[in-house]
Order: C-alpha cells, then sequence, then structure tokens
C-alpha cells in the first residue's frame, strides 16, 4: 500500500469511528430513562408465600445432594386480556446450608449483587423504605447487565420485601424506561431447621424484540441457576449475617411431595404424581419466553 493509500485508510477508519461514536451517542441520547414506560405491566405479578409446588423424590435427592432443581412455568395469558403474546419463565429450587436470616442477608443487599452475580455490571438502589406498620420494605434498583458483547440491558426494578411472608416479589418500576418490556419476579425462602434453608427463585422475562438463542436461554434458564448458586455460595460463607429488615426465625419447611396436589398462590396446580395433574411450574427441558411484536 502507498503512502498516500495508508493516509486515505487513516482517514476513513477515523470517519468511521466518529460515526459511530455519533450513532452511540445519539442512541443514548435518545432513550430518556426518567420517562414513564411503555405499558403498566402486562405479566402477571407474583403472589408473596410459598409456591406450593411438587417435588419428586428425585429433586429431593438432587436438592439433598447440593444440586439445583428447575421447573419451567407454563406460559400465561396477559393479565390486562390484551393481544400481547403469553409469557412464561422458570423456577429453580436450591438447598442451602445456612439459616434464613443469612439467606436474606445476601438478597436485600441489592447494591452488593455487582461483586458476585456474573455478567452484572451496575446495581444501585435509588428507593428504599420500610413500612412502619407492616413492616414490608420497598426497594427500587437500577441494573445494568452485559449478558453478551453487544448486548447490554438497563432496567429499572420495584421490589417488595415480605419479612412474615419471608418473600421478596419484584416487577419492572413502570415510571422509567427499562430495556427488558416487562419482568415479573418471587424469591421466598423457607426454613429446614435453624441451620438450613430451601430458596424458590422465579423470574418471568418479556423482551422488546427477538434475541440471539443463546442470549435467551441465559436470561432464562442459566440466570436462575447462577442466581440461587451465588446466594448458596455466600450465604454459607457468612452463616451468621442477618439483614436489620429479616426477624428471627425457624419456619419450618412446608413443600408438597410428589403425590400431594395443592393450589399455588398464582392459581395453578401443583403436580399430582407427576403425571395426571400439571401446575404452573413443571420440568421442562428449554424455556419459553415471550417477544413483544413491534
Amino acid at each position: 500500500m502507498t503512502f498516500k493509500g495508508s493516509v486515505r485508510a487513516l482517514l476513513l477508519g477515523q470517519l468511521l469511528l466518529v460515526v459511530a461514536l455519533t450513532s452511540v451517542a445519539f442512541v443514548t441520547a435518545k432513550k430518556d430513562r426518567n420517562q414513564p414506560h411503555a405499558h403498566k405491566g402486562i405479566l402477571k405479578p407474583y403472589t408473596p408465600g410459598s409456591f406450593g409446588v411438587a417435588l419428586s423424590k428425585k429433586e429431593e435427592k438432587d436438592l439433598a445432594e447440593g444440586k439445583s432443581v428447575m421447573k419451567q412455568s407454563l406460559p400465561t395469558a396477559s393479565s390486562d386480556g390484551s393481544d400481547a403474546p403469553p409469557s412464561g419463565g422458570v423456577l429453580c429450587v436450591q438447598d442451602v446450608d445456612a439459616p434464613v436470616e443469612a439467606v436474606w442477608y445476601q438478597i436485600l443487599n441489592l447494591n452488593d449483587y455487582t461483586a458476585k452475580v456474573a455478567k452484572l455490571r451496575s446495581s444501585k438502589n435509588y428507593v428504599e423504605k420500610q413500612n412502619a406498620k407492616d413492616k414490608t420494605v420497598n426497594i427500587k434498583t437500577k441494573m445494568v447487565l452485559s449478558a453478551f458483547p453487544g448486548y447490554s440491558f438497563e432496567s429499572y426494578y420495584d421490589h417488595t420485601y415480605y419479612p412474615d411472608k419471608s418473600s421478596l416479589t419484584w416487577r419492572l418500576d413502570y415510571d422509567k424506561t427499562s430495556d427488558f418490556d416487562d419482568v415479573s419476579g418471587h424469591w421466598h425462602v423457607e426454613g429446614l431447621g435453624e441451620k438450613k434453608s430451601r430458596v424458590f427463585y422465579a423470574c418471568d422475562v418479556q423482551m422488546s424484540g427477538p434475541i440471539p438463542t443463546p442470549l435467551m436461554n441465559y436470561i432464562g434458564k442459566q440466570a436462575l441457576k447462577q442466581a440461587t448458586s451465588w446466594v448458596k455460595k455466600e450465604s454459607e460463607a457468612n452463616p451468621t449475617l442477618a439483614h436489620a429488615y429479616t426477624p428471627k426465625t425457624t419456619t419450618t419447611k412446608s413443600i408438597v411431595t410428589a403425590s400431594t396436589a395443592v393450589t399455588s398462590p398464582r392459581g395453578g396446580v401443583s403436580l399430582d404424581c407427576l403425571t395426571s395433574k400439571l401446575g404452573r411450574f413443571a420440568s421442562f427441558s428449554k424455556p419459553k419466553w415471550a417477544f413483544l411484536k413491534r
């Protein structure tokens, strides 16, 4: 390549860089996060309290061996009767060798998530207040997830912690603009004696558009497994820690066996011998996710 050719290539490269940076700046400036979200909620919110799911003998054995158990949620129609596509999610169950208080210490410290949760670039509370009457706690958090190069999701979450039900539920903060179209989640912790807990984590996600399958899988099953695994790791490493919002408790487990059918807080029927009655959460090989049609 001649000297003039090298100069032209250099100038062209600089021009393309300027165009790229200008485009990024334009896109960033275009999305005002302080504007209300496109809607006030499509996915059905979770009800705090026990999931009431059925676990088979094999699943109980897996949990006893330190493994997590995944249960795929069946798609449900939108709660507002709109034409939005059905949405699904995944429930992950994990036993932890630590008291309930230690588990809640890890879950409720959302400002510390970036040091513990893979691919989470930012997690910062912008609202945190406790209701003096019922002791529930409202925590609003901005999170930025960098799942893969070129795919970053900035979203704003509105959590409510119910200490009397040992549950934390959340949806999007619809007063702000998030990259996920909608989210509905639920942490629930049950005591298996004073020094052991069972953790339930469910999250339903509706995307704003199509994304690559590897990324979709990460947001689904992989993310849930990682969520309960880091909580297990940190809780077992720090079993004496307790959050100020969490009361001392020795709640015993209320897990349903595979031979019992119960009605879940979200209206589903749990598994009966894993064959006859199919509830909201059952064992499926692949997660189902919804995409908003633009």
